[in-house]
């Protein structure tokens, strides 16, 4: 009896340290890697699962990692950005420029709005002396394009764009877009991969 509920309390013990140890990474590859029910354009990932009672448990937990109590997709399309334009993993140690060519398709004249928020490598915002984490759309004037952002962690303030300033530390890190009040063509399955998203350029 006392050796059955020590190999219980060890095995408990075990199962408790392997989660600790390897859930966040594995939680990581399905936000960042896994295709399933996740979809691309360019840079960009979203997944319609979001706030959705038949999303399986593992994406519900790989989803709260990054955005807990988001939004139905039916109100609100999160896009994720894990690497540049060419494929290369965003990092600090770099500058980068997010360009829009065009406007985000979400209803402006119902209170939509979009915005862009830098995440460190721990899925938290990254400290920096400006406390300034995102952009927004109401930061441009509207229906002038190109819009620019900058995302750099060197002090100088960027006069044709606004700035995103990134960690003094070396990390990897990602991109949030957040699209509130999307139009029809971003909550569909086949349209949200033809519309234009915003390019990220790797400037050093």
């Amino acid at each position: 009896m006392m050796l059955d509920l020590f190999i219980l309390v060890l095995v408990s013990v075990l199962g408790f340290y392997l989660a600790y140890k390897y859930l966040p990474q594995l939680l990581d590859f399905v936000i960042e890697k896994s295709s399933k029910r996740g979809y691309y354009n360019k840079s960009w990932k979203t997944h319609f699962g979001v706030g959705r009672k038949d999303t399986n448990r593992i994406e519900k937990a790989a989803i709260a990692r990054v955005g807990l109590g988001g939004n139905s997709s039916d109100e609100t399309v999160y896009w994720n950005a894990f690497t540049d334009s060419n494929g290369q993993d965003l990092n600090t140690e770099f500058e980068y420029m997010i360009v829009l060519q065009n406007e985000i398709p979400i209803n402006y004249d119902n209170y939509g709005f979009w915005s862009i928020t830098a995440y460190g490598h721990d899925k938290f915002l990254m400290e920096n002396t400006n406390r300034k984490y995102l952009a927004r759309n109401s930061d441009f004037s509207k229906g002038v394009f190109p819009q620019t952002i900058y995302l750099s962690n060197k002090k100088t303030i960027r006069k044709d764009g606004l700035l995103i300033p990134l960690s003094d530390k070396k990390q990897k890190f990602s991109l949030a877009l957040r699209c509130y009040r999307p139009l029809e063509e971003m909550k569909s399955e086949s349209q949200c991969l033809n519309i234009s998203m915003p390019e990220i350029i790797c400037l050093t």
